[in-house]
């Protein structure tokens, strides 16, 4: 009798705690599923795609986050087909190095952190990183009386020169003269050669101040650029605080570039591509348009 009793007493315990358990987590649990389930799509898959901390206006407004290989979360501009990056703006000199100036309101974030790369099924995306602020984030290639310069790739991506065959399309180039030119885009060289018989060797850097100089006629005034720091809810990172005359220019443009090469999201189409998936992370070939019309 007083041992059925004792394991009556034991069970009753036991009952009584597992209870006083469950009433415990029973609100966590609740608790959690209710945060779950009241977040939006969006807002979970924006959370995702700025793991980096570029959580803003300016790439969620004019751009979607993406998942591809090899890279992650990228985002991609909604521009049109025929857009790349270092194309709508300008070059000013600028406490001794080359920056660009964008005319694109989200140029002073995709420009100056992060890596750009032509993916063969979305086009260019860009890859946000943790590095710090540059003038440019760019390659350079000096030859002859040209100027190139290509979106810097990620690490496993190279680019040949832009003279070789079909390899243009990653490249800008234009004459040391127009270098300093507004809308840098319009005095594009869409058929880059080289001069074999040339005496003047290749360098992969930024033209000198002096040879612009030189090659334009003019002088390039050099001026200084301020930086706001931009929070976010992960990171800081900087924003050009342009004197006025660099303001201007970027006014005069900025018009144009919103009714010419943004592209509403819901007109926005991926751009169309006949390019083979790359599987070495190798930049594809493939030929502008504009050199088949000046073929014609």
């Amino acid at each position: 009798m007083l041992i059925r009793e004792g394991n009556k007493m034991k069970k009753n315990i036991v009952f009584n705690a597992f209870t006083v358990l469950i009433l415990i987590l029973a609100p966590v649990f609740l608790a959690g599923c209710y945060t779950v389930g009241s977040q939006s799509s969006n807002q979970s898959n924006l959370d995702e795609g700025t793991q980096s901390g570029y959580n803003l206006d300016e790439l969620n407004s004019y751009g979607e986050w993406l998942q591809i290989n090899n890279y992650g979360r990228v985002w991609r501009p909604y521009v049109v087909s025929d857009w790349m990056p270092f194309d709508n703006g300008h070059w000013t000199y600028a406490s001794g190095e080359w920056t660009w100036v964008s005319y694109e309101p989200f140029g002073w974030i995709v420009y100056h952190y992060g890596n750009w790369y032509d993916d063969p099924y979305n086009g260019w995306v860009w890859i946000p990183s943790d590095n710090t602020w540059s003038p440019a984030r760019v390659m350079w290639v000096d030859y002859d009386d040209n100027v190139g310069w290509a979106p810097l790739p990620p690490r496993g991506v190279t680019y040949r020169n832009p003279w070789e065959m079909n390899e243009n399309h990653h490249w800008h180039v234009v004459k040391h003269k127009d270098f300093t030119q507004d809308n840098i885009r319009n005095y594009r060289v869409s058929n880059p050669i080289r001069n074999e018989n040339g005496s003047r060797s290749i360098t992969t850097k930024a033209p000198s101040k002096t040879e612009i100089e030189r090659n334009t006629g003019r002088t390039i005034n050099e001026i200084k650029i301020r930086h706001e720091v931009v929070k976010t809810p992960k990171k800081e990172i900087k924003k050009m605080d342009l004197p006025l005359q660099e303001t201007k220019r970027v006014d005069q443009n900025t018009a144009r570039v919103r009714k010419d090469v943004l592209v509403p999201p819901y007109k926005f189409t991926k751009p169309k591509s006949e390019k083979k998936p790359d599987t070495e992370k190798k930049p594809e070939n493939k030929t502008e348009k504009k050199d088949d019309n000046n073929k014609k």
